[in-house]
Formats: C-alpha cells, sequence, structure tokens
C-alpha cells in the first residue's frame, strides 16, 4: 500500500552526485630548472640545440573534467613558450642556422599548449610511462602529437616529467638546411626532449 499523498507517477528527481571532476585539480609550477633539447644529425654529425633553464614562470593543471571525443584520459591544462633565442648549440655557426631555419626573427617562440594525460601520474621514486597529447607551434604552423612522457617524484613533494617525440622539419613546413653546395645535409627529423620539474602550488 503507498502512504498517503504518493503518487506512484510521479517522476522521480535522481539523488545528486558528486564527481572526481568537481574536487581533483592540482596545479604545479614550472620550475626555471626545466630544460629542453633538440637534437639532430647530418650526412657527417649529429648536433643538439638546448635551452638549459626556463624563463617562466608558467603553471600546468591536472583535472578530471571531461575532454574532447578526439582524446581520453584526464585534462593537462598549460602552455610553455619557449625563447628561440635561448637555444644554444654550443657553435655559433650552428646556433644562429638552427635559429634561421626556425624563423627565429619572424615567430621567436616554441610554443607547447598541453591538452591530456591519459592517467594522473604516479607520485613515486620510480619512473612511470605517461601518455598525452600537446599542439606544438612552430615558425607559424601549430600541429597536434601524442607524447610520452616518464614521470618520477623529485625531492619531497616535486614531480618530474620528461617527454619525447620525434618531429620533421617538414612537420611545420621548414626545410632542412644544406650547406657547401649540398655536401653537408640535415636530416629531416629531430628529437625533441623537455625534462619539466614541476613544484605543486599551494
Amino acid at each position: 500500500m503507498l502512504a498517503a499523498g504518493l503518487n506512484p507517477f510521479s517522476p522521480v528527481s535522481p539523488a545528486p552526485r558528486t564527481t572526481a571532476a568537481a574536487t581533483s585539480r592540482v596545479k604545479w609550477i614550472v620550475q626555471k630548472t626545466s630544460t629542453i633539447s633538440i637534437t639532430g644529425k647530418t650526412n657527417v654529425n649529429s648536433f643538439c640545440c638546448e635551452v638549459l633553464g626556463y624563463s617562466g614562470p608558467d603553471t600546468l593543471s591536472t583535472s578530471t573534467t571531461s575532454l574532447p571525443n578526439d582524446l581520453q584520459g584526464i585534462t593537462l591544462k598549460g602552455v610553455l613558450q619557449i625563447n628561440i633565442g635561448d637555444f644554444n648549440c654550443r657553435n655559433n655557426a650552428m646556433t644562429n642556422e638552427f635559429k634561421k631555419i626556425l624563423k627565429y626573427r619572424e615567430f621567436p617562440h616554441l610554443k607547447v599548449v598541453f591538452l591530456s594525460l591519459d592517467k594522473i601520474p604516479a607520485f613515486s621514486n620510480n619512473g612511470e610511462i605517461v601518455k598525452g597529447w600537446v599542439n606544438i607551434e612552430l615558425a607559424g604552423t601549430a600541429k597536434k602529437f601524442e607524447i610520452s612522457y616518464t614521470s618520477s617524484k623529485t625531492g619531497s613533494d616535486n614531480l618530474q616529467l620528461i617527454g619525447a617525440r620525434t618531429f620533421g622539419f617538414s612537420d611545420f613546413g621548414l626545410i632542412p638546411p644544406r650547406k657547401l653546395g649540398g655536401l653537408i645535409r640535415v636530416n629531416d627529423n629531430l628529437n625533441v626532449q623537455f625534462r619539466l620539474c614541476l613544484q605543486p602550488k599551494s
């Protein structure tokens, strides 16, 4: 028997649900000790151009808010703007050529826009593989790439993410340089690695 005043056909409002998306949000400050390196090869030798100190400051944040259909995992928000003028190839001629190829005067920054991670990085001393998506903007062209990171704890409460990916000059509409009448040729592929040193933001 129904209690008095209850209508068996009236809609029942679902109980409100509390999800992790409403509460799970962590912010990290990108430390100046963060670095980025770009290595490549010619038909003669190899080269490495580095930025050994990030001039930020910038912040990254993770949350479990919903992602677009083409992405999976958790949201990672933040932008790194690397000054191409800070790259050092340990050879003045190579450094100048490298900046020229990347159209430094017209587009002075390499921009990395973080989009997602496949999971929250484990806060442990053991290295863990985490994958995610970023937009990379270089020489006026932006493209989306999947990045593989190694995540590890550093110090008492800091986190280190080392990301790596192979790109091509051609991905950004750039032409690898050739010198001495084409006798020295730079390969199209470049290996980009960035080491993010992150400190939790209180």
